[in-house]
This record gives C-alpha cells, sequence and structure tokens, in this order.
C-alpha cells in the first residue's frame, strides 16, 4: 500500500478536534490511542452545555467511556506512523498529479515527488482522502448528493492561560446565534472555537482576533476565565463548510473521509466520522481484493455508509441552520430552574418528552446510544 501526502509530517490542518467515546474507541482499534494520551491529552468525562446562561452537563458517554481532544499535528503523524508499521509506504511532500486510465477504469496515478520527477504508479485501486475539494472525486465524476446549504463561519485558537475547570469537561455555548466551544486539550492548553452567522464573515475577518476575544468573553463565566489567555499563533477560520454526501465509489476507485462527505463542524463529529468511514471501506475493499464482485460489493457498502452517518448528518444541518430565540422566551425555565427540587421533576420527566421533542432520524440516533448505556447496565448487574 502507497500512501501520498503533499505536506511534511508533523503538519497541521483546519479540523474539528473533540473526539466522542465511539471515536475513542476507534483510535483503540488502531492501537494509538494509548500513544495519544501519553503525549498529555487529558480523558474527558463530562459534556458542559450552556444555553444562554442555563447549564445542562452530563457524562461524556457510558460509564467507562470518555472522549478527548487531540491535537492533529499530534493525532495525524501518530496515525501516519502506525500505518507505516503495518506496511505501508508513505511519501510525504508530493502530489498526485492525474489518474491513470484504461477503457474507463482507474488503473493508479501519476505521482510527483517535490522537485522530483513524475512517476507513474500502478494500483489495483486509488482511494482518494484529500478532503472535501478532493481532486480525485474531481478527476472521476464523483457526484454530489444531499447537498445542502453551506454552514457558519467558524474562528478557532490554542490557548494558554486559559482558566480550566476543576475537573476536564466539554463546554458547549449556544446563545446570541453563536455557537461557542472549549476543548480540554493538554494541561494549560484549549482550543477555544466560535461560530458565527453568514452574514458576518465579511466584518470578522477584517480582525478575527478582536472579534474573537470580545465575542468569547461574552459567553457564561469566559469574561475571567479568558482574561490571560494568549492565543499560540494565529487565529484559523474559515467562511463555511458544505454539507454533502458524494458517491464513494466508481471502477479502480473509492473516496473516503471529507472527500465523501462532509457537513458543518459544529457537532463535532468529523474526525469521527472519518475513522469510522475507515472502518466501513476496510472490509469491502478488502472482500474485493479477495475475488468479491466490485459492483455489489462497493454498492452494499455506500447503503451501509449512508445508512450508519445519514442521522449524523441531518442533526447536523439542523443544528447548524438554527437560530436562537429571544433571552426572554427562557424565563419560565428559568423560573422552573431556580428551585432544585422542580429541576429535578424537569429532568424526571424530559424522558416522556422525547418523541415530541426529535425528529425520527433523532430518535434512532439517540435509542443507539441509549442502547449501549442498557447493556453497559447489564453487564454491571
Amino acid at each position: 500500500m502507497l500512501l501520498v501526502d503533499r505536506d511534511k509530517f508533523p503538519s497541521d490542518t483546519i479540523s474539528t478536534h473533540a473526539l466522542a467515546f465511539n471515536a475513542v474507541d476507534s483510535l483503540r482499534r488502531l492501537g494509538v490511542l494509548e500513544r495519544i494520551e501519553a503525549a498529555g491529552f487529558r480523558r474527558i468525562f463530562r459534556y458542559r452545555a450552556w444555553v444562554e446562561d442555563i447549564c445542562i452537563e452530563a457524562p461524556a458517554g457510558p460509564p467507562g467511556t470518555y472522549s478527548i481532544a487531540p491535537r492533529r499535528i499530534v493525532l495525524d503523524q501518530m496515525l501516519l506512523d502506525r500505518a507505516v508499521e503495518c506496511g505501508a509506504e508513505v511519501r510525504q511532500q508530493a502530489r498526485v498529479d492525474a489518474l491513470l486510465m484504461e477503457t474507463g477504469t482507474v488503473v493508479g496515478a501519476v505521482v510527483q515527488q517535490l522537485g522530483g520527477e513524475k512517476q507513474e504508479v500502478r494500483a489495483r485501486v486509488v482511494v482518494g482522502a484529500d478532503g472535501k475539494q478532493s481532486q480525485v472525486a474531481q478527476w472521476v465524476g464523483a457526484e454530489k448528493y444531499d447537498e445542502r446549504p453551506v454552514g457558519r463561519p467558524i474562528y478557532y485558537g490554542y490557548f494558554q492561560g486559559f482558566t480550566p475547570l476543576a475537573d476536564p469537561a466539554i463546554e458547549l455555548f449556544f446563545g446570541s446565534d453563536r455557537i461557542g466551544f472549549c476543548f480540554p486539550m493538554r494541561p494549560d492548553e484549549h482550543c477555544l472555537i466560535l461560530e458565527a452567522q453568514p452574514e458576518e464573515f465579511t466584518r470578522i475577518r477584517q480582525d478575527p482576533n478582536s472579534w474573537f476575544r470580545d465575542e468569547f468573553s461574552k459567553l457564561p463565566g469566559m469574561a475571567e476565565r479568558f482574561q490571560h489567555a494568549t492565543l499560540e499563533g494565529r487565529m484559523l477560520g474559515t467562511r463555511g463548510v458544505e454539507n454533502f454526501f458524494r458517491k464513494p465509489y466508481g471502477q479502480g476507485w473509492a473516496l473516503t473521509g471529507d472527500a465523501a462527505y462532509v457537513k458543518d463542524p459544529c457537532t463535532g463529529y468529523g474526525i469521527g466520522d472519518a475513522l469510522l468511514q475507515s472502518f466501513l471501506i476496510a472490509k469491502p475493499l478488502g472482500a474485493w481484493l479477495d475475488g468479491a464482485e466490485w459492483e455489489d460489493t462497493m454498492a452494499t457498502y455506500t447503503r451501509r455508509r449512508d445508512t450508519a452517518l445519514r442521522p449524523l448528518f441531518e442533526q447536523t444541518v439542523a443544528a447548524a441552520a438554527a437560530r436562537d430565540d429571544s433571552y426572554r422566551q427562557l424565563d419560565p425555565l428559568r423560573a422552573v430552574l431556580l428551585n432544585q427540587h422542580d429541576a429535578r421533576r424537569v429532568i424526571r420527566a424530559l424522558p416522556g418528552l422525547l418523541d415530541q421533542m426529535f425528529e425520527p432520524m433523532d430518535r434512532f440516533r439517540q435509542g443507539f446510544i441509549a442502547n449501549l448505556y442498557e447493556a453497559e447496565g447489564e453487564a454491571r448487574a
């Protein structure tokens, strides 16, 4: 197996960072989780969501599970090292200039090392994992489907000197038509993120540092915790991310990661979904290499991929499009939550309202996770 990347590792990339408990398990299966934790990235057992000035805190997953928020410059290098250990050949600072075609089938690629000559590399299958602007997808004409409007502008940075919580928790903030995130990474290293609205992008990009510091300080509790934080490097950002699926295969080629399926980062599923796709596509490719028929094998894979990922896609599209209502609409809830005994009754009553509150696709996703809690409870009994 040959891996070609135009960058030289270790290198960074614009990315989501929080990995939920299922993505953590993917890292374990790949044999890199212990290395990530040895690099100092902390286990995160709690999620804290702020809706305006109301806070809800919950476990980060079933008992015994946790989240983690690694830097991509570390995570990607460790995944690459693991691939080499498993027998892959890696060519860094190299690019694919074209695909080799024979009678409508991809049979390889033209690879050029930086400063070197072009070389034709033959392959039984070419897998494009080259991001949402995938050149491989463009060369083969991979069709998009289920396209949705572009999401929110997003800016983030890595900060030192940010006051942490006593127990690390992933924090999300919803209010003023913005979404804020706080990801504890390593000690004295936090990734802080803000998503705004599309109409704000032109103004924000003129001075993203000042805008970010002003707006993040307005989030609950952040004026004090953010006061002495210093930015490492520069702010990173983008206008907005597209939302779509691509057909992930054709004769002699396949797509994975953002090349095959991409969405707004507001739900933080990006890395986890990419890892899940890698497991989903590995099995059919292995079956084909062992002699299975290509079209039926890959068509079945595509249906399974779409079934597994669609609930996450629909949730993300809905979350990115949601606008926050007036602050005062929450006043009746604030009055109830002022009394902790009433708050207890609210929490106990919520399960009976879930079918009224969520779409069927949401309930499918929630039911899958609920089954994990039930399985854990049975195992402990």
